[in-house]
């Protein structure tokens, strides 16, 4: 099967790119059989026009939709019950749902979960009092989230222009989702369909910009076809109608080289123009500016998720002496005779 060469995905000019040198490994190629046709690695270019950042050549979008739909990017998957999968949904997603709700002022409602996985996200939210709705390609997963957490929602398919809900939702959440998709016209013409008017969707990704790790490169795989900053998820939202309320880049305390985007539906389409960047200075961040931040950051950002547990163990174990010096040093005793 041939890769084909793409327009870029989001302003479809198709004769000007810029080609992006990505170091290391593909770890994820082989796993992709044939789709790759032998190549060692993906191939990233920068769009000349609005400097949107994706894999191109690519396969095809209907390749990679068959691919995902016949449950071949997961495999065979461990077995978790559902008390071990909420604890990790709860430690990986909280701060997430937490940002969404925040930020978009909803208290409960109707929420949609794209590429919902297992369904531990959309399990947090109906615990809130929030009724969930999910799509996933994976049939192993969409059924673990319908039949071992109890979920009644999550459809098996790809969220597209022919997605069928019976209700519209008032948030659409999605994390580590929209790198994966094939077509994303195709998805936010499901969007479209699915959510309220003056609804919202939250999203999270993986990102090139502001980086603080080598890893943001490593996101150039074979397993992603788009990377995206605020500016070109803007970029691709304003063609839909929506208007972005807020973003960060640093709003996980456990994981670095993270986008968290969030956006209003209001039917009005801004000027595009204003959310292009320029691809030469895009070319110079990716080949100039993110290694020098990975080379100056990764000494105090690698193993992020332990150094922020050190430390809220440490935080919580002072407040615990200066309350209770008396408690603080039983439980300490306690702890000591476990080890």
């Amino acid at each position: 099967m041939s890769l084909i060469t793409i327009s870029c995905p989001l302003c479809k000019q198709d004769n000007s790119f810029i080609d992006v040198r990505v170091p290391g490994n593909d770890a994820h190629i082989e796993s992709y059989g044939q789709l790759y046709s032998g190549s060692k690695k993906s191939m990233w270019k920068i769009c000349g026009h609005c400097g949107f950042v994706h894999q191109n050549p690519r396969p095809s979008v209907e390749a990679l939709n068959e691919f995902y739909l016949k449950s071949e990017y997961f495999g065979e998957l461990p077995n978790i019950d559902a008390e071990q999968h909420l604890k990790f949904a709860n430690w990986y997603y909280s701060e997430k749902i937490e940002y969404a709700i925040k930020y978009s002022q909803l208290n409960r409602g109707k929420v949609f979960d794209i590429g919902c996985g297992r369904g531990g996200v959309l399990k947090l939210f109906e615990q809130q009092g929030w009724k969930a709705y999910g799509v996933e390609p994976d049939k192993n997963l969409a059924n673990y989230g319908n039949n071992t957490l109890g979920l009644k929602g999550v459809q098996q398919g790809i969220l597209d222009s022919k997605f069928e809900l019976d209700e519209k939702v008032d948030l659409i959440f999605s994390n580590h989702a929209f790198e994966h998709f094939a077509d994303l016209d195709e998805v936010m013409k499901g969007v479209q369909k699915i959510l309220k008017p003056k609804g919202y969707i939250f999203i999270a990704i993986p990102t090139y910009f502001k980086n603080k790790s080598s890893l943001s490169k490593a996101w150039m795989n074979s397993a992603h076809y788009s990377l995206f900053t605020h500016k070109s998820l803007s970029n691709l939202l304003s063609r839909y109608g929506f208007e972005e309320i807020t973003h960060t880049y640093s709003g996980w305390k456990k994981e670095v080289d993270d986008l968290w985007y969030l956006a209003k539906y209001t039917g009005v389409r801004s000027d595009l123009a204003t959310h292009y960047e320029d691809p030469k200075e895009v070319s110079n961040y990716l080949h100039v500016v993110n290694p020098l931040r990975s080379f100056i950051f990764s000494p105090i950002y690698s193993y992020w998720a332990q150094k922020v547990r050190i430390w809220n163990l440490l935080i919580y174990a002072t407040k615990m002496f200066f309350k209770s010096p008396k408690l603080f040093f039983m439980k300490l005793i306690r702890f000591v005779q476990k080890k």
